[in-house]
C-alpha cells in the first residue's frame, strides 16, 4: 500500500484509460453536433430506475439529442474497447448502455454519487466517461474515498472507466462549456 492516500485511492478505483480513443477533429465535431441539437435537463433517478426525474439540486446539466445515427456509431466505438474494460476489471461485460450526451453550462454539477444503484436495479459495473473538450472553469470529475478525494484532469478524447460502485462527482462549472459522454458496461 502506498503511503500517498491519492495513489491509494487511484489503485483501488483501477482505471481503465484509453488515450485518444476520440481525435481532436472527432471531438470539435461532436461539441459542434451538440451545441446544434436538442437538449432537456438531465434527469437522476429517484429509487428505482423507473423513476427518473430532473432534481436540479442533485444534478444540472444538459441531455443532448445527438440523433440515432451518431449516437449507434459512438455505441460501436464502446463495444469495441468493452473486452479491453472487462479483461482490465476481470469481470465479463455483455451490454453497451445508451450513451448520454452532456453539456455542463456555467453552474452545472453533479452532486457526489454511485452509478450502480444499491439496490442492484440496474446492472452498471463499470460506468465510462469520454471528455470532448478541456477549455472549461471549474467542472471537475472527483472521485472519493474513506477521507480522501482525487481529481482527473480532463484530457480531450480520452476514455476513462471506473467500477461504477465507486463515489464520484462532477464540480460546478465556473466559466465555458464542458462536453462530456457517458455510457456503462454491464
Amino acid at each position: 500500500m502506498s503511503a500517498d492516500p491519492g495513489a491509494a485511492l487511484f489503485d483501488a478505483l483501477h482505471f481503465f484509460a484509453v488515450e485518444h480513443f476520440l481525435s481532436a477533429d472527432e471531438c470539435a465535431f461532436l461539441r459542434e453536433l451538440m451545441r446544434a441539437a436538442p437538449a432537456a435537463d438531465a434527469t437522476v433517478a429517484r429509487g428505482s430506475t423507473a423513476d427518473y426525474r430532473v432534481e436540479e439540486t442533485l444534478r444540472r446539466t444538459r441531455r443532448v439529442n445527438v440523433g440515432e445515427e451518431a449516437e449507434r456509431d459512438f455505441i460501436a466505438r464502446l463495444d469495441a474497447c468493452r473486452d479491453a474494460a472487462a479483461a482490465h476489471f476481470g469481470t465479463t461485460l455483455t451490454q453497451t448502455e445508451t450513451p448520454q450526451f452532456l453539456v455542463y453550462r456555467a453552474g452545472d454539477f453533479f452532486v457526489r454519487h454511485a452509478d450502480r444503484d444499491r439496490a442492484g436495479t440496474n446492472r452498471r459495473a463499470v460506468s465510462v466517461i469520454v471528455f470532448l473538450n478541456t477549455d472549461f472553469g471549474g467542472g471537475a470529475l472527483k472521485f472519493f474515498g474513506d477521507e480522501i478525494a482525487i481529481a482527473v484532469t480532463p484530457v480531450e478524447g480520452l476514455l476513462i472507466g471506473f467500477r461504477s460502485d465507486a463515489m464520484h462527482e462532477v464540480e460546478p462549472v465556473t466559466s465555458g462549456e464542458r462536453f462530456t459522454i457517458v455510457s456503462w458496461f454491464a
